[in-house]
């Protein structure tokens, strides 16, 4: 009863997304959510780099799609499929994205199900969710990194701890690419990887754990991605170098939440690579040659330029 009652909600839930034939999906965490410094929400998920991603397709697509973002913050890859608020990174996530609202003040729903949910629906109103954007697994390492035992660990064991955190997500990673894949055979699937915010502050307890550790993760996303035919998308080397330039590192000395998340700067770069990696997608027609007029028009400008050139 409780599954055909969510799926009716959710039914309506896209119906009321801005009318487009064609969605864009992005599920994950507060990366994929586009959060900052928690003072925007409660929002839709419509921005950090998915609203800059959302107008590319709409620029190549003609009409800009309906964009659903599934993404709680706080979210790890084990809680994208219990729920438990108990297996997140942050307690209030589930609050902020408003596309969870009509699920106040239980949230009985995981991730995976208002996904999934979504994806039926959208399908059997026979709209066509033609990309999709997967960003999940940081906030494993998250946890881990925020347990006080873990620091006191010899560098060896915390290694091995980490490598099995990874080792977790990524098969995590693999049920929900699984899930997707299996709906939307024919989307164009794009799996993130994440920058280092720590690198902006090298005196930070985790500054020299969290860069082989996130390098790590996005090995493991990359590679789980491509055994389900996603692209790779690395946000690691766009903020690289620049942490103090695009991310909120420092910004709030005491809170070990908010500071990890890219700036709107951050985003704006960030999208850019995401951008890049669609732009020869089958989706999306073929930008057009310049009609031979104008290659000729080009080609005659460029001939009287050259003679007058000579003649001075």
């Amino acid at each position: 009863m409780f599954v055909r009652s969510l799926f009716v909600v959710l039914a309506l839930a896209v119906g009321t997304s801005a009318r487009a034939d064609f969605i864009y999906l992005a599920v994950g965490d507060s990366s994929a959510f586009g959060e900052t410094d928690r003072t925007r929400n409660p929002s839709n998920g419509d921005r950090g780099y998915v609203a800059p991603f959302a107008d590319f397709l709409g620029s190549r697509l003609g009409a800009r799609p309906a964009v659903i973002n599934t993404a709680i913050n706080g979210e790890t890859s084990r809680s994208f499929f219990t729920g438990k608020v108990s297996d997140r990174a942050s307690t209030d996530g589930i609050t902020l994205n408003s596309r969870y609202a009509p699920f106040a003040p239980a949230y009985a729903i995981t991730q995976r199900d208002y996904m999934n949910a979504m994806i039926d629906g959208a399908l059997a109103q026979g709209r066509d969710i033609k990309f999709v954007t997967v960003q999940l697994g940081a906030n494993d390492l998250s946890n881990v990194g925020d347990d006080p035992n873990f620091l006191a660990l010899p560098p060896g064991a915390q290694a091995q701890v980490v490598g099995q955190t990874i080792q977790t997500a990524a098969g995590n990673l693999s049920g929900l690419l699984a899930d997707v894949r299996g709906r939307l055979p024919d989307a164009d699937l794009y799996v993130i990887g994440y920058h280092n915010p720590y690198g902006g502050n090298p005196n930070h307890p985790l500054a020299s754990l969290a860069a082989p550790a996130l390098q790590g993760l996005n090995q493991a996303i990359g590679a789980v991605g491509s055994a389900y035919g996603a692209k790779f998308v690395n946000f690691y080397p766009v903020v690289l170098g620049r942490e103090r330039e695009l991310t909120l590192i420092d910004r709030y000395p005491a809170d070990n939440i908010n500071y990890v998340h890219l700036n709107d700067a951050g985003y704006a770069a960030v999208s850019r690579v995401l951008i890049d990696a669609a732009a020869d997608s089958p989706q999306l027609p073929a930008v057009p040659a310049p009609p031979a007029v104008v290659l000729l028009a080009l080609g005659a400008a460029g001939f009287g330029l050259r003679r007058l050139r000579k003649a001075a």
